[in-house]
């Protein structure tokens, strides 16, 4: 996972790119990088950034960079150093990529026979130089993307800037990429990017989101549309529920909103009494307060009800006092009994290593343990996938402290299957996937049944998670809820359910309009 931004300015771009990368650093904690163009393309800067920070370690650089346009990347792949540039007949450009290929060993065995060395072995190869390559098979470099998507298996997102065209080309995969302008007295720069987050603080606004395996390039003159792919749209409605920064929008669509309208949902139909609300970790604290939201919204409606039933004489004042008690009690606070102690520790769920998760995510929040003891908590989280951490998390910073009842409510369902363009995870690792296993006694074909949230077979499933984590009760969102809160957000400019890749939840595979790409996606 990483995260993508490029400039192209009328005077020096370089402030904007800086930024601009830097609000990417949530996605990757790895590689960042960096490569401007002034009259001839500066050399590409590199830095590891595993022990600290994109803006520590780009600030020189920072201070002695200048041009008016320039691309960049922070990633978490760390065999994957770029900015890579190339000298080839397509003329100068630099890339930078995000994504999974999955055929790369059999790509790079090809390119290999047919005489063109790789800088790193097969074994560990740089993703960023194999599309560069593929990209140079072209006889221009719309084309060259264009024949790199019909090889690859798997999802790229790119910018490539041009030293010839002084442009940059944009094209992205399943996760998407966003232009945005910004109109200054010299006229218009535009920005390319994967998030949105730098576009408020960097005074953009949002001109264009780019279509699956669009191609596009920007210059001074603007955005001209090189490729119009006839595919439709696949979006990852986990980059809304976890992995994006909550201001940032993805056709139109915060991913605030998004988490807030899943706690929403969480919270209807839920009799639990809690005394207080609290959601675990920065992406979990907007569901929270969707789930906080929605009690609220459903105790003023059972108020109004209970106030009406007293109008129309059906029940008396002592019963009106009772019944409002009761609903106004059943409205809990949403507060913050675990606290995160500096954003110096990033997101647990980026490295690579088990071990440096658990250590992330142990020692980046702090108990509040006056405000847990003797309460009745709901704990709303976004996701559970190995529920290693949550499990660790109850066990470590809540339960010492003597609650009265930890309840678990959960803003994405069981994740049945391995996200097919994540490295870190196998199916053997999710805990909902173990679960199933343990029920069945083996490797079970249909798995309808554990989609179902009415069904015996999801109870069991939902029930072995809720005593491996270590709550009194845990409930997770329907496919069908979290769905409802991607394409009914208030925005959406373009997305249908049949947009959303569903994958990790239901083993549904997106359907493509072209059989062919539809293979060498999956």
């Amino acid at each position: 996972m990483g995260g993508l931004f490029g400039v192209v300015s009328r005077e020096n771009c370089i402030k904007d790119l800086f930024y601009g990368i830097d609000y990417h650093s949530h996605l990757g904690t790895t590689i960042g990088g960096l490569v401007v163009l002034s009259d001839r393309m500066n050399k590409p800067i590199c830095h590891e950034i595993t022990d600290s920070h994109f803006k520590t370690e780009f600030k020189d650089d920072f201070e002695n960079q200048s041009g008016n346009l320039g691309i960049g990347v922070i990633s978490s792949r760390e065999e994957d150093k770029q900015p890579l540039v190339f000298r080839s007949k397509l003329g100068t450009f630099a890339l930078c990529t995000d994504g999974l290929i999955k055929n790369a060993d059999t790509l790079i065995e090809e390119i290999i026979e047919n005489g063109i060395s790789f800088k790193e072995g097969s074994s560990k190869f740089n993703q960023t130089e194999l599309v560069g390559e593929l990209v140079c098979k072209g006889s221009n470099i719309t084309e060259g993307i264009t024949k790199m998507y019909e090889k690859i298996h798997g999802t790229i997102s790119l910018i490539l800037l041009s030293e010839t065209e002084r442009c940059i080309y944009a094209s992205s995969g399943v996760f998407p990429l966003v232009i945005g302008k910004k109109t200054t007295v010299k006229g218009d720069n535009f920005a390319v990017t994967s998030e949105t987050t730098a576009f408020s603080n960097l005074n953009y606004k949002i001109q264009t989101y780019l279509g699956y395996t669009d191609v596009v390039s920007i210059n001074e003159l603007g955005i001209k549309t090189k490729m119009k792919s006839r595919e439709k749209i696949i979006f990852c409605p986990f980059l809304h529920i976890y992995f994006d920064f909550p201001t940032s929008c993805h056709y139109g669509i915060s991913g605030e909103i998004v988490r807030e309208r899943c706690g929403d949902f969480l919270a209807q139909d839920d009799d639990i009494k809690p005394s207080l609300i609290m959601g675990v970790a920065d992406s979990g604290v907007p569901h929270a307060h969707g789930y906080a939201k929605g009690k609220l919204r459903l105790g003023i409606k059972k108020a109004k009800e209970i106030i009406n039933l007293f109008t129309q004489g059906m029940i008396n004042s002592d019963e009106l006092k009772a019944d409002l008690t009761e609903t106004l009690e059943s409205i809990a606070p949403l507060r913050r009994p675990v606290i995160k102690f500096t954003a110096a520790w990033g997101r647990s769920y980026i490295p690579p290593q088990q071990s440096t998760r658990e250590l992330v995510a142990y020692y980046k929040q702090v108990s509040n343990p006056q405000i847990i003891r003797d309460q009745t908590i709901v704990l709303v989280d976004d996701s559970i996938r190995r529920g290693t951490q949550l499990k660790r998390y109850l066990k470590d910073k809540i339960w010492p402290h003597r609650p009265k009842e930890v309840h678990a409510r959960i803003g994405s369902p069981p994740q049945l299957f391995a996200c097919y363009f994540d490295e870190t995870t196998e199916k053997s690792d999710l805990i909902a996937w173990r679960a199933v296993k343990k029920i069945e006694g083996r490797e079970p074909k249909d798995l309808s049944e554990y989609l179902d949230v009415s069904s015996k077979k999801y109870q069991m499933l939902n029930s072995i998670i809720q005593e491996s984590i270590g709550t009194i009760s845990l409930k997770f969102i329907s496919l069908n809820d979290m769905i409802k809160s991607v394409i009914e957000a208030p925005g959406n400019t373009i997305l249908k359910e049949e947009n959303l890749c569903t994958y990790c939840w239901s083993g549904k595979k997106p359907i493509l309009n072209d059989s062919t790409s539809q293979a060498k996606l999956w």
